[in-house]
């Protein structure tokens, strides 16, 4: 039934074509009239399709052209990134390579000491490194109270010990205690650390001789007589050095050479100040106070040594010199009748 209804639909609209074929093509002043209506209701709808054609025509080229520039544009974006990410990288090898430099002129000024470089992995504080850690441990050869530079100067000391890392207490530490010594005069003094004062690039220097010749700008370098720090590695910059109420003594104040609010790379030197105290006979540690005065044991209980007197060289202990003039009074007191 449909497929009748669509040769009847198809016929009829074949014969209105014929039949406008043929009206158009007849050309009696009768069917202008005809023409005129037909042109003046169609020109209006040609005209209306061919501005929608056109306007779809412009929003499709001109929605394909920005698909195209966003496609460009994200390829120009990924070459960005990339060039970006080339550039912080080569910006931070830059950066590395400067401050291996300066730690390797660190270690060219140091020479009579051995180190090793260790990598700063941590810190226990989030303003300043005055307690943080290092990616060396027992493995490479870190000790406790080894000393530990950077930046130009003495940064702090080792004091704890892991398999694969150490722990560096600051010299900035409120804990902190240097013995020190002005390089021009060679006057000892102590340098104290102080969070709050070194928020002012500062640090304290105190037990200052009245007579010492230590002067603004001198140098401060560890000290020989340190127990801890190997002499004659710089410490910083006196300033405002005076004399105190009392007149008895000198204080200041010093400039670390080295900066604690960034630190990377350091060197730690191998040595320790305890080295210099060991016994060269078995090489056991002798502590440092009793280096002065040693007191050798007894080779045997029948025999017993004299006791050795450093630095009293051929002079009888008081308590001997006691003994002595008692046994002589004993033995005149048995031969008195």
């Amino acid at each position: 039934m449909e497929n009748k209804k669509s040769k009847y639909i198809f016929i009829v609209f074949s014969v209105l074509c014929i039949m406008m074929i043929v009206l158009s093509s007849v050309k009696d002043g009768l069917m202008n009239p005809i023409r005129n209506t037909i042109g003046y209701m169609l020109v209006p709808v040609q005209t209306g399709v061919n501005k929608i054609g056109s306007s779809l025509y412009d929003n499709l080229k001109e929605r394909r052209s920005l698909n195209e520039v966003k496609e460009e544009n994200r390829k120009l974006q990924e070459k960005i990134d990339v060039l970006t990410e080339d550039n912080n990288r080569l910006n931070q090898n830059q950066e590395e390579l400067g401050r291996l430099r300066k730690l390797y002129e660190l270690d060219q000024n140091y020479l009579q000491y051995d180190k090793i470089a260790a990598r700063v992995i941590a810190k226990d504080s989030e303003k300043w490194f005055q307690v943080f850690r290092i990616d060396k441990g027992t493995k490479d050869g870190i000790r406790v109270d080894q000393n530990v530079m950077a930046n130009g100067g003495l940064i702090g000391i080792v004091t704890d010990v892991g398999l694969n890392y150490a722990t560096v207490r600051s010299i900035i530490d409120d804990e902190s205690r240097v013995s020190a010594m002005g390089m021009q005069s060679n006057d000892n003094c102590i340098v104290a650390g102080d969070l709050t004062l070194y928020q002012s690039g500062r640090l304290k220097i105190t037990n200052i001789s009245k007579n010492a010749a230590i002067h603004d700008g001198d140098r401060i370098v560890t000290s020989n007589i340190s127990s801890k720090f190997m002499p004659g590695i710089l410490i910083g910059y006196a300033v405002d050095i005076t004399e105190d109420n009392k007149h008895l003594m000198k204080n200041g104040y010093l400039i670390p050479a080295a900066k604690f609010d960034d630190l990377s790379e350091v060197l730690v030197v191998k040595q320790i100040k305890a080295d210099s105290f060991k016994d060269e006979n078995d090489g056991k540690d002798i502590p440092e106070q009793d280096t002065e005065n040693v007191v050798p044991e007894s080779t045997s209980a029948e025999q017993p040594t004299e006791t050795q007197w450093t630095g009293m060289e051929g002079l009888s202990p008081l308590t001997s010199a006691a003994s002595e003039e008692g046994a002589q009074k004993e033995t005149s007191a048995v031969a008195t009748p």
